[in-house]
């Protein structure tokens, strides 16, 4: 590395994905801010991302998270908007609900509770018997479905797309990060770059963990892989998403094409087996069975931030170092809201509700 000159930057983030570009986007153009990822911007769990907004698919009980989830859903339609007018770039939002899909009898509890909950906090979530799912759904087979009629998705690629779109007065580097260290300022090494800045934001996801680990701080936070498969039916039209309750969704996509996710491994791999797709092609094709006549596009996987019980970290966990990850499912759905409060963070703003969402417990 001798001979390299040094870049300094008031602000470094660490992590291309929608949360880092969301961070960056809203921060005053004042700053001078980097982006380093391994990867190109957005290729990893962004990309693979199915685009459900899905504020209220997974969750039994009022909760932080919950709350943080409905505020997040209620900023998208905005945000796109802007995002679209800004880039030029198309991102495919639509609004036509969700049905939580009872795949199997051994859910019924878990069915019941979630419903119970959801109608409780939103009179227009209702419970959909075999007639009604058909109504929806012409080719669907099932008995049971809660329907989420405001949920939404979006094309997770072209989000990503344009959110990099939105930010030619950032310096992205697409290196790998050698060595984190800390003095009167931060200092990174890259593979190709030696980098100081005064301040420094960890967004990197299910590696988020090892990047902290070499400032010593402890993160827990692992790797989910989830392999998708893209699929084209030239005469199938779906509306709402639907997402089983054994973790299979199918989202339909512009121009008749659907994406069909996704698996769990507890892994940080990237490649698609041939059990996880023959168990998206089995799992998908007992919703819709049409979906067998379908084209297979493509299959590929992402990498979600994992942790216990869902925790999601948003945090200074020590002066100027900031830390956004354990999004795991839900990040396309919590980037813009993670983007207004990480940006308001580094501005020296904390918001309480982000109280909820600290690491502190777990530094050394």
């Amino acid at each position: 590395m001798e001979g390299v000159r040094i870049k300094t930057y008031d602000l470094v983030i660490i992590g291309a994905g929608v949360i880092g570009m969301s961070i960056a986007r809203n921060l005053p153009g004042s700053l001078s801010v980097a982006i380093i990822d391994r990867n190109q911007p957005g290729q990893r769990a962004s990309y693979a991302a199915g685009g459900m907004l899905g504020a209220q698919n997974e969750f039994y009980e009022d909760n932080a998270l919950y709350r943080l989830s409905m505020a997040g859903r209620a900023m998208m339609p905005e945000v796109i908007a802007a995002l679209e007018s800004e880039t030029g770039h198309p991102i495919h939002f639509s609004q036509q609900g969700l049905i939580k899909y009872l795949s199997r009898p051994e859910d019924i509890g878990m069915f019941n509770r979630q419903y119970q909950f959801l109608s409780s906090t939103d009179s227009k979530v209702r419970l959909l018997q075999q007639d009604d799912l058909k109504k929806l759904h012409a080719g669907i087979e099932g008995t049971s479905g809660i329907y989420i009629p405001d949920d939404g998705q979006i094309d997770a690629a072209c989000y990503t797309m344009a959110l990099k779109a939105s930010l030619a007065h950032i310096d992205f580097y697409e290196e790998e990060v050698i060595s984190l260290t800390h003095d009167s300022h931060y200092r990174i090494r890259t593979d190709r770059n030696q980098f100081v800045c005064e301040k420094l934001l960890i967004a990197g996801g299910a590696w988020s963990q090892d990047l902290l680990a070499m400032l010593n701080i402890h993160l827990p936070v692992s790797g989910m892989r989830g392999e998708v498969c893209y699929m084209y039916h030239p005469t199938l039209e779906l509306g709402p998403s639907l997402f089983g309750t054994n973790g299979c969704y199918i989202v339909p996509k512009h121009d008749h094409h659907y994406l069909i996710g996704a698996t769990s491994h507890p892994d940080r791999e990237t490649f698609v087996s041939d059990e996880g797709k023959d168990w998206l092609l089995t799992e998908s094709s007992n919703m819709i069975p049409a979906l067998k006549d379908g084209e297979i596009i493509r299959t590929y996987s992402g990498v979600r931030p994992f942790t216990e019980n869902h925790a999601l970290y948003l945090d200074e966990c020590r002066p100027g170092l900031y830390i956004a990850t354990g999004h795991y499912r839900n990040g396309i759905l919590l980037s813009a809201i993670t983007g207004r409060y990480m940006a308001e963070l580094i501005q020296g703003r904390r918001d309480p509700v982000l109280n909820h969402f600290k690491l502190k417990e777990f530094t050394t």
